[in-house]
């Protein structure tokens, strides 16, 4: 009788919908309404395998989800003295953009490209996996032949298994989804292990590159949406599991305490500021930001500490010392770090593993992950406010900062656009 008025107190005053928790039935089984059937058959060559962009066009046809970029580097050509970093795939990236249908155009960095993913990725050992399929690192005569596997990630697409996004319905637009793919001189990325600069006799295009996409087709074709309704009249909301805008890049001049102002929001709803800081210190273990420099390592990060981010004087983001480990680490799956990230040091020909760290200030509440396409958290309009971010920097460097939106693509009349 105890246990009985306890369960019925219990069920009376706790919000919720009933759920069986014994047998399956409606409330606790789900079905797919519409068969379908996955192919990855579609592959497209770079028309460009050196500095310059190639054009990608998907023309509609079903949903499309996951794209690869697979890289080669010629077989035949001088290596003598120099190296290629992890992630080389990821560093050769210099510019992706994509338009869906006649939707605006944005762009994206490598580092960006990469970093999203490692936001995306269920656990650390996923992340270091995706690092090593994304360039190994090489030495001298092993960067002959070498590969890289590349994730592209895209506002409607995400590298995760758990909670992975709907695909994005191509076959509501009438115009293709156009991907373009901007790189650098392969010799331009690799580092220089010797005196002088023996990468300019390295190969500066690679011997091959393709782009491999995943369609998600209905097994019946009168199934999809655009025959169903009349999308002239009606529009599809296709939620984005986030929207990162364009880095912002703050030089730091030296060592020591720093203040910054973040500039460069636009109007939305923002979840969270990701930031990180590349080192330009020469020698050693340094990285330049310039490509052809000879010690270019745009994956390579290193921590910040003493840090807060403040909209408007007021305090929102408070990381003493380096504390923010623990809280982006009680906030998602992973810790926020990169293991196993190999730094080749410009002219000593070494390597140095090292632990590449991110810092994620929050404004929204925790997002679970799996949840992100289909469950709308709330962020921070910011528009004409003070953004400041304060920290200790290590060294001279660059500092990094990404802004995550919440955005959806609204899809009518035979297009699609961006609804912040």
């Amino acid at each position: 009788m105890q246990n009985d008025l306890t369960e019925s107190v219990q069920a009376s005053i706790r919000p919720g919908e009933m759920l069986d928790m014994m047998y399956p039935g409606e409330t606790n089984i789900c079905k797919q309404a519409y068969p379908s059937v996955v192919n990855t058959r579609f592959v497209q060559q770079f028309t460009n395998l050196g500095a310059g962009s190639s054009q990608f066009i998907l023309s509609p046809n079903g949903g499309i989800s996951d794209i690869i970029l697979q890289m080669a580097t010629p077989s035949a050509g001088t290596y003598t003295s120099v190296a290629l970093p992890s992630g080389w795939g990821y560093s050769l990236l210099n510019r992706v953009s994509v338009r869906y249908g006649s939707s605006a155009q944005y762009f994206f960095s490598g580092p960006q490209v990469w970093l999203q993913n490692v936001l995306d990725s269920e656990n650390n050992p996923k992340v270091d996996q995706l690092l090593s399929l994304g360039g190994a690192a090489v030495v001298a005569g092993a960067c002959a032949g070498a590969t890289a596997f590349v994730y592209l990630k895209l506002p409607h697409n995400s590298c995760r298994a758990s909670g992975k996004p709907l695909p994005f319905p191509s076959d509501l637009l009438v115009q293709p989804i156009v991907i373009t793919v901007e790189l650098y001189a392969l010799n331009a990325v690799m580092i220089n292990q010797a005196g002088g600069n023996p990468a300019a006799a390295a190969p500066a295009s690679l011997a091959s590159a393709s782009l491999q996409v995943k369609q998600e087709m209905l097994t019946d074709t009168s199934d999809t949406l655009a025959r169903r309704v009349d999308m002239n009249s009606h529009a599809m909301t296709f939620p984005l599991p986030y929207f990162c805008q364009q880095e912002t890049q703050v030089a730091i001049a030296g060592a020591g305490a720093q203040q910054v102002n973040l500039t460069g929001f636009r109007a939305g709803e923002v979840k969270q500021v990701v930031l990180w800081f590349s080192p330009t210190t020469a020698g050693g273990a340094g990285n330049a930001q310039t490509p052809g420099s000879g010690n270019f390592n745009p994956l390579y990060w290193t921590s910040m500490s003493d840090i807060q981010l403040t909209y408007n004087g007021e305090i929102f983001n408070r990381f003493d010392a380096g504390s923010f480990a623990i809280w982006n680490a009680v906030e998602d799956q992973k810790l926020s770090t990169v293991n196993n990230y190999s730094v080749f040091t410009n002219g000593a020909g070494g390597v140095t593993q090292v632990t590449n760290t991110y810092v994620k200030c929050d404004f929204a509440q925790v997002s679970v992950p799996s949840e992100r396409e289909s469950v709308l958290v709330h962020g921070k309009p910011i528009l004409n406010s003070v953004v400041s971010f304060s920290f200790t920097a290590p060294a001279a460097g660059i500092l990094h900062a990404m802004y995550i939106y919440n955005a959806s693509l609204l899809c009518s009349r035979g297009s699609a656009e961006y609804i912040f």
